[in-house]
Parts: C-alpha cells; structure tokens; sequence
C-alpha cells in the first residue's frame, strides 16, 4: 500500500463555490451595518466604490485572457467588502480602489483567479495599501467629537486618532477596558472592532462548512499564548491577552482571512499548524515590524508555507505506513 498526495490549493469543504462565496458575501454585508450605524453612509459608500472597482478589474482581466466570465461565485464581492472592512473609515475611496485593483491584477488573474491563488488577495491588496500609504492607513475619524463624515470628500482635514493597537505597540493599555471593545464603539478598520459581531458571524461560517474553524483557533490560541508570556502592557497576562487579541485587525483576520480553503493546508493537522504559524507570525510583526498591524503581512508568508506544511504531514504519513508494511512483513 502507498500513500499518495496531492499539491495544494484545494476547495473541498463539499460546497459550491458560489454557495461559500455567498455565505461570506453576506456575513460580509451583515457585518457592515455596525461601522455604518457608528460612521455612517460613507462605509456603505466606500463598500460600494470599492466592490464595483473589484468587480470592474475582474471583468476587464477576463476580457483580456478572453476567458468566461463568472458572476455567481461572488469571489469579487467578498475580495472588496475584505478590503474595505480593513481600512478606515475616513480613508480616500482611490486608497482601497487601488488595493483591490493590486489584488485581481498581481495576487488572483496571474495565478488563474479563484481556486489557484497562492496568496490571499485581499491581504495582498492591504499590504500594498499599507507599505505606499501608511499615514493614511493607521489614522481614523475621532467620532466622539460629534462629527459627521462627508459621504465622499476626504475627511483628512477632520480630527482623528489612533487606535488601540498602536497604544500596544508604544507599549500604553489603551484607554479603554476590554469590554468595550467587544461593541466595537472605538476608533479602528472598519469592520474589525465589532469582535462580537465578528464572533457571530464566524460561528455561522462554522456551522455551514463555509469556514474551518481548526485554522481559527490555532491561529488565535497561538496569539493568545504569545500574548500571555510576552505582553507588552502592565497587568496580568490575561489583560494582555484581552487587548491584543481584539486589537486591529487579528480577530477579523482570524475568523475571515486565515480560513480561506484555497490558500491553506488540506490536512487537519495542517490545518492547526497553518493557523499557530501565522498567529504566531502576526504577533512577530506587532512586535517587531514597523506597522502596529502586521496579520496580513503575516497571512501572506504562512501562505508561502501552506504546500510546506501539507508536504511534511504527507511525507510523515507515508514514512509511517512504509514502516508499518515492513513490521507486518
């Protein structure tokens, strides 16, 4: 008997495409009215601008390869809903525009769009938001001076702050308790402070096998235990725990991005060890890296090691039934 493997990526949940893609478009969508009833109609604005251009780039890359174009895999809409969930919400529509315009033209058309990416495309697209515009990427609308955003001008010139996570990464609590992050009423991404309705929404993917959750939860327990012996705020480890854990975008990124089936190991062990690295990775880059925000830099290169992963617990497998044959021979 010889074991055989196959090379990563793989979609194998047992669902449509289009049925996956469905249930996060609208996890997604639900997940937006928080941020519009804090912010306002900008977000919804933003999603809008952000989706079409998603939408429009995917078109124009199929007419150009004149392959058939596809609608109801909805992977478009859920790369630019991703994208705009990670940015602020006082941020120029052109800044998640180009984010995604990067993400279809250099991280999905070259490699064959949906079901072939080596990486994720919308932590591609956040990246290189990130790495061109920092200044703007880190800084959001001060709602609690009681003023509303313009639906479309640039909102640069109005009071803004930082977020919690870059009191973390000055080694400052943030000047809220954790139970107050949970609602998400406090300057951050868009879509990345509501950690209860993201927790929802994540537990609705998991119920549907529209996500993984084993990848979730190595990548949060690992964050988690990185936290706990290494914090870098006063208290218990368990208050730093709190604060990074629902921090930026670690948990939105751990419940939407490091599921994704396409970039990821097939194997459940793999499926653990994918999610720890690049929990692990996350907090390297939170400590280390210049950007108080490192998940998708850190999404990016546990992709580079997901067909490393899968090999090794393939070739672990096969060594151990060789070894098991020779005993019973």
């Amino acid at each position: 008997m010889t074991a055989s493997c196959k090379k990563p990526p793989f979609i194998h949940q047992g669902k449509s495409v289009s049925a996956m893609m469905g249930d996060q478009a609208l996890t997604l969508l639900l997940l937006l009215i928080v941020p519009a009833m804090y912010y306002g109609f900008r977000v919804l604005a933003m999603a809008a601008v952000t989706v079409a251009v998603c939408v429009a780039c995917e078109i124009l890359c199929c007419l150009l390869e004149k392959k058939e174009i596809h609608f109801r895999e909805s992977s478009s809409v859920v790369t630019g809903l991703l994208i705009t969930m990670m940015m602020p919400a006082g941020i120029s529509f052109w800044v998640p525009a180009t984010a995604v315009a990067f993400a279809v033209f250099v991280a999905k058309a070259p490699f064959g769009f949906l079901g072939r990416t080596p990486f994720h495309p919308a932590a591609a697209g956040v990246v290189f938001a990130t790495l061109c515009w920092p200044g703007k990427m880190f800084l959001y609308p001060d709602m609690e001076k009681g003023i509303s955003l313009p639906l479309f001008e640039d909102c640069y010139q109005l009071p803004s702050v930082q977020g919690p996570a870059a009191a973390l990464k000055d080694g400052v609590r943030p000047d809220m308790v954790p139970l107050e992050m949970l609602w998400g009423q406090y300057a951050g991404p868009i879509g990345a402070t509501p950690i209860l309705v993201i927790a929802a929404c994540g537990l609705y993917l998991f119920v549907r096998r529209t996500a993984d959750w084993r990848m979730t939860a190595g990548f949060l327990a690992a964050a988690a235990l990185y936290a706990a012996l290494f914090p870098r705020v006063i208290g218990s480890p368990l208050t730093s725990v709190k604060y990074e854990l629902m921090a930026g975008t670690l948990f939105f990124c751990a419940v939407f991005l490091v599921t994704e089936p396409t970039t990821s190991p097939r194997s459940i062990p793999g499926k653990y060890c994918y999610g720890a690295l690049a929990g692990l990775m996350t907090m390297l880059f939170r400590n280390f890296g210049v950007y108080e925000q490192g998940a998708c830099f850190a999404l990016l290169l546990a992709n580079a090691f997901a067909p490393v992963i899968d090999n090794a617990i393939c070739q672990y497998r096969i060594g151990r039934e060789e070894k098991h044959e020779r005993k019973r021979g």
